[in-house]
């Protein structure tokens, strides 16, 4: 019986320190400094998005013709707060974003809410719940979007309008291969 009781008080700890820690990261993300993406990683297109807007769909589709940011995330790139520091100007950012309503839900569902506010650095959303984190959840995907909008080299893509415009995208991305369009993946 201790036993138990011992390593319930201990996992209550250690719950209460991963969160913490990770509000801890999530402030340390809302004041970071842009990335840097050396020319060393020789990326010929950065895919960002808030989530929930298909991004590991287009991630995993469009490595067959360009060299791409991981689809997992592993390389920090895919959920970029602010617009990097590119040392190739040559890479180019494909921004897709979506209705907040629709984001929220998204990340609602796959139960992954709390793990990307961390990463986009929205603290209020991670330490609230309900209306109040609706709110401040719209303000950090806003901010987000105005970060990347009329930059140079940024082709902004909105969730809804993926498909309509798969030859823009073509068009943007320099994509010699007509299966492009023809294979591209169906909405889900």
């Amino acid at each position: 019986m201790k036993k138990n009781f011992f390593s319930l008080i201990a996992k209550f700890f250690r719950l209460r320190i991963r969160y913490i820690k990770k509000l801890f990261i999530s402030i340390m993300n809302f004041f970071l400094r842009p990335r840097k993406i050396s020319k060393e990683i020789n990326l010929d297109l950065l895919i960002i998005s808030p989530g929930g807007v298909a991004t590991t769909t287009l991630i995993k589709y469009l490595k067959f013709y360009k060299n791409v940011n991981e689809e997992n995330d592993s390389d920090g790139y895919k959920h970029l707060r602010k617009f990097p520091i590119l040392e190739n100007e040559n890479t180019k950012i494909l921004y897709i974003h979506g209705s907040p309503e629709k984001i929220y839900n998204s990340l609602k569902r796959r139960n992954i809410f709390q793990t990307q506010m961390v990463k986009l650095g929205c603290p209020m959303s991670y330490l609230l719940w309900g209306k109040y984190e609706k709110f401040f959840f719209k303000l950090c995907i806003n901010r987000q979007i105005n970060n990347f909008k009329n930059k140079k080299n940024v082709y902004v893509l909105y969730f809804d309008d993926i498909w309509k415009k798969k030859e823009e995208l073509k068009e943007y991305l320099d994509i010699k291969d007509d299966n492009f369009v023809k294979n591209f993946p169906p909405r889900n």
